[in-house]
């Protein structure tokens, strides 16, 4: 082989590197997140923090382990998430629709239709949930003419994913009191706001 062939195959090895498309090198970049997060998954921080603190590490070698740590506690906390929502998914129970609404038209007729109240709904999943780790919470904030309320299902570990804001306008026909009508409105935005994550 010539030398100058050799430095042909080097130049040829280059130019194929550098000429990868847009879709190979967001793969690339791809496997090279999941080898990180895996990498992360298996480190024990604690660990490297207490050999850091046996060898007298200096403060820049514990702030990065700190840091680290944190890092190891996130990919874990999330990854403990979406296992836990996946056996919830796989095991939780049908919901049952034993509530009606009966609902009049501007025409004069009416129509119904059978509904899982907020508190069916709670008594099927928190049990399931709870023995996964995983919690319900909201957070409300009234608008004017409307109640906004926001889901987060938490797990134990840290990490919580979230509904969105899910808006329930909301206007006094005289059937409720003004406290009837935002309470009504809230548990209704609250029920489209938890089935919108599960």
């Amino acid at each position: 082989r010539t030398a100058g062939s050799g430095r042909a195959g080097v130049r040829m090895r280059r130019w194929n590197k550098t000429s990868l498309t847009k879709e190979e090198k967001a793969k690339m970049a791809t496997e090279s997140f999941a080898t990180r997060e895996v990498s992360l998954m298996r480190l024990d921080p604690q660990a490297l923090i207490a050999k850091a603190i046996e060898a007298g590490s200096g403060i820049d070698t514990m702030e990065r382990l700190v840091a680290l740590a944190k890092d190891v506690r996130e990919v874990q906390a999330r990854e403990a998430w979406y296992s836990a929502m996946a056996e919830f998914q796989r095991t939780c129970p049908s919901i049952k629709k034993t509530a009606t609404a009966r609902i009049q038209t501007r025409t004069g007729g009416a129509f119904s239709y059978a509904y899982a109240t907020l508190d069916e709904i709670l008594a099927t999943i928190q049990p399931v949930m709870g023995k996964l780790g995983l919690s319900v919470s909201w957070r409300s904030r009234m608008e004017p003419q409307a109640v906004v309320a926001n889901c987060w299902i938490a797990h134990k570990l840290g990490h919580h994913e979230e509904s969105g804001d899910v808006v329930m306008p909301f206007q006094n026909d005289g059937r409720m009191n003004p406290a009837q009508v935002v309470g009504s409105a809230s548990t209704y935005a609250k029920r489209y706001a938890l089935l919108a994550i599960i």
